[in-house]
């Protein structure tokens, strides 16, 4: 866990490697849009989506019916709002896991590796995992919420747009009313025994980082429970004076 407030930080294993999870999608979201900048992945072309390139778990694509195209932009879109497995891997294709990982050496985000696109059963089988650390997720969120020379200001307003529109609120944003000042940009992950949380709360002047990675839940229901206990105190922390 790693928590930055501009009272202070609070760390607690985490350097940890641990499964990236859909936090994965972090670093591929980032990297799609440095490319986006240098006109090299094209925000606005088509891409059509064949039956092979459909994949289960989180997401809806590969439920709709007689939807077969999508703009990069909406596979941005998608890859991030309800975390779809599909999008991301037509995304991870299109930008290059090289890229990413070159990234993520670049952030000295030494435990950020990805090794395999998402349900990808027979390279998990092979030990190939997505990972990464709450340390390395904390310097993702930075660079995302403060200026840096990686990305204009226009890209980092354009990711945090599509951060804030987040579906899955049942972690860090799960006792945040609709109507509440305090403002969550986020992205969860999970896998069995295993749930993840990255956000960044604004309030008025104020900003946090938050990143929860755990593991080794009997049930996942415990781990959000936890995960929203924590995120109720975030909440009321950065309300306060």
């Amino acid at each position: 866990m790693c928590i930055t407030t501009e009272d202070g930080e609070i760390k607690f294993n985490g350097n940890v490697q641990r499964k990236a999870a859909s936090l994965a999608k972090i670093p591929i979201l980032f990297e799609a849009f440095r490319q986006i900048e240098r006109n090299i992945f094209h925000a606005n072309q088509t891409v059509p989506v064949e039956d092979h390139m459909m994949v289960g778990g989180s997401g809806i694509i590969s439920n709709l019916t007689g939807v077969n195209s999508f703009t990069n932009f909406n596979l941005l879109e998608l890859m991030i709002i309800v975390s779809d497995n599909t999008a991301a891997n037509i995304v991870l294709d299109a930008v290059g896991i090289e890229s990413v990982n070159d990234l993520s050496e670049t952030l000295n985000c030494g435990s950020t590796i990805l090794r395999r696109s998402f349900m990808d059963t027979q390279a998990q089988l092979q030990g190939k995992e997505n990972c990464t650390s709450a340390a390395d997720m904390m310097t993702f969120l930075k660079i995302i919420g403060e200026d840096n020379t990686l990305v204009t200001d226009e890209t980092r307003a354009k990711i945090f747009e599509i951060l804030s529109k987040q579906q899955f609120r049942d972690k860090l944003a799960f006792y945040l009313p609709e109507d509440s000042e305090v403002r969550i940009f986020h992205k969860s992950g999970e896998l069995a025994g295993t749930e993840h949380e990255a956000a960044i709360f604004k309030f008025r002047d104020k900003q946090l980082y938050a990143v929860v990675m755990s593991e080794e839940w009997e049930n996942n229901g415990d781990g959000k429970r936890i995960i929203a206990e924590l995120g109720k105190l975030l909440i009321t922390y950065i309300q306060s004076n």
